[in-house]
């Protein structure tokens, strides 16, 4: 992995905003550090960039944080159960037997549909194309989150949800790579920012994402500029 100097262009960035620079000004971080598992870390040499959605937990012995990781819909190959999602500098984040939903405009209310990757062609620079094992409600533009499903009761009582996976309440300071031989890696989140955060240079989010956001006292001035 290459860590670059001045005027080259880079993989990742541990400056706030990452090598894509999503925020116009050094963001407030949640103070204490924060462990994030191995598991849940893209690949090596693949980085979870900066303006990743994050649940950190303040009141665990253990302060742990968990990444939301979100898709961008590009197109849909419904022939081949093939799904083709946006793609960035900081490389491939899905990884096989990931578990993802359409998010909805309530992300308290269960998806329809799962869909489940079992392959992933990562060869284009762009894109990331995921075989999934159905594409109903997949729809181009749809942004895409890594879900949990809970079953309650038993028999005919049983009731499935399917919900996304944290609900966040922050983003990522700056880009994160895992060393091969970590057994762990801390994170930072932040929670303020009051320069404009350029959210079309992040993992895609949504009005309810957002929202999320707010609820849990975040605030964010996110700014469609490039």
């Amino acid at each position: 992995m290459r860590q670059g100097t001045i005027n080259n262009y880079i993989k990742f960035s541990k400056n706030f905003g990452g090598v894509r620079k999503c925020y116009e000004g050094k963001p407030e971080i949640a103070v204490g550090g924060f462990m994030c598992e191995p598991e849940l870390m893209p690949a090596y040499p693949n980085v979870m960039a900066a303006g990743t959605l994050v649940k950190y937990d303040e009141n665990k012995g253990v302060r742990s944080i968990v990444p939301l990781y979100t898709f961008k819909v590009k197109s849909v190959d419904s022939v081949n159960s093939k799904i083709t999602v946006e793609k960035y500098e900081t490389g491939t984040i899905a990884k096989v037997g990931m578990k993802l939903i359409a998010v909805g405009d309530d992300l308290t209310q269960s998806a329809t549909n799962v869909y489940t990757v079992s392959a992933i062609d990562s060869s284009a620079d762009d894109v990331d194309v995921l075989t999934v094992d159905a594409v109903t409600g997949v729809t181009e533009g749809a942004v895409l989150a890594e879900c949990v499903t809970t079953t309650t009761g038993e028999g005919q009582d049983a009731v499935t949800t399917n919900l996304v996976k944290v609900i966040p309440n922050g983003l990522t300071y700056c880009d994160n790579v895992l060393d091969p031989d970590a057994y762990a890696i801390d994170i930072d989140p932040v929670y303020f920012s009051i320069r404009p955060v350029l959210e079309r240079r992040m993992p895609p989010l949504t009005e309810s994402l957002k929202k999320a956001l707010r609820d849990n006292g975040c605030y964010f001035n996110f700014s469609p500029r490039v």
